[in-house]
C-alpha cells in the first residue's frame, strides 16, 4: 500500500513504508536518468547501514531516507545530486566507507558535500568536542545552500525522534544538551536556510521545552 501523505512530524513509520514512499517520490520528481543514480546511493546507504540503530532502536537507515524525503518535499532547489548526498550523509561517519570512494561512485560534487557535513571524530575532551562542533556549525554557516539544507534537515529529522528514545536509555539523558545545542546553532542554520524547515524545528524545540528539557530560546 502506497502512503498518500508522508508526515514528518512522526516517527513511526517502518523502514519499508519509508523507502516505498521515497521511491515514489523520486520517481515522480527526477527522470529516468537519475533515478538510478539515486538509487545506487540508497542502495549503499542501506548496506552501510544494515548492521545500525538509531537511539530510539530503529534500523538507521530510515533517517537517511527521511531527510532525504524531507529535502524533496521541502526544498525546491534539492538536485538529483543533493538528494544522493542526503543518502549518504552519515557513510563516512558510521563506516570505513571514504570520501573517496564517494567521490569514484558519484563524483566530486557529491563527496564534497557528505565530506562537509560528516562529524569529525576525535578523542579529545567534552569540551573540546564542543569546541570541534561550533567551529564546524560556522563553517557550514558560511558554506552553500546545499550543505546547509542537508545539515538542517539531519538535525530537524533527529530532534522529531528524539520522542521515541526509550525512557530508560542513556540517550534520553542527553537530550537538554542535545536541546541547548539545537537551540543555539541547529535553529539559526535552519532560519538561514529554509523557512519551512525553521517552523517545523520552533515546533520541535516548543515541544521539548514545554516536557521540561530546557527553555525556550529567544526567536525572531
Amino acid at each position: 500500500m502506497i502512503i498518500q501523505k508522508y508526515d514528518f512530524s512522526r516517527y513511526d513509520y517502518t523502514v519499508q513504508e519509508t523507502e516505498q514512499y521515497l521511491c515514489e517520490v523520486v520517481k515522480s520528481k527526477y527522470g529516468a536518468m537519475k533515478t538510478p543514480h539515486i538509487f545506487e546511493a540508497l542502495a549503499l546507504a542501506k548496506r552501510v547501514h544494515a548492521p545500525h540503530l538509531r537511539d530510539n532502536n530503529a534500523p538507521f537507515i530510515i533517517h537517511p531516507m527521511r531527510v532525504a524525503l524531507m529535502l524533496a518535499k521541502l526544498d525546491n532547489k534539492t538536485t538529483s545530486k543533493v538528494l544522493v548526498a542526503s543518502l549518504l550523509h552519515d557513510t563516512i561517519e558510521k563506516s570505513c566507507l571514504t570520501d573517496r570512494e564517494i567521490e569514484q561512485s558519484f563524483g566530486s560534487y557529491v563527496a564534497k558535500l557528505v565530506q562537509s557535513v560528516t562529524r569529525r571524530q576525535n578523542t579529545s575532551s567534552l569540551e573540546e568536542k564542543r569546541e570541534a562542533k561550533r567551529q564546524q556549525w560556522q563553517e557550514i554557516m558560511r558554506s552553500s545552500h546545499e550543505v546547509r539544507i542537508i545539515k538542517t534537515l539531519e538535525d530537524l529529522d533527529n530532534m522529531i525522534c528524539w520522542k521515541a528514545i526509550p525512557e530508560g536509555s542513556p540517550a534520553r539523558r542527553k537530550i537538554p544538551r542535545w536541546l541547548k545545542e539545537a537551540q543555539e546553532m541547529s535553529l539559526p542554520l535552519a532560519h538561514a536556510t529554509n523557512e519551512q524547515a525553521y517552523y517545523f524545528m520552533q515546533r520541535e524545540i516548543a515541544y521539548y521545552v514545554k516536557q521540561g528539557y530546557g527553555d525556550q530560546p529567544i526567536t525572531k
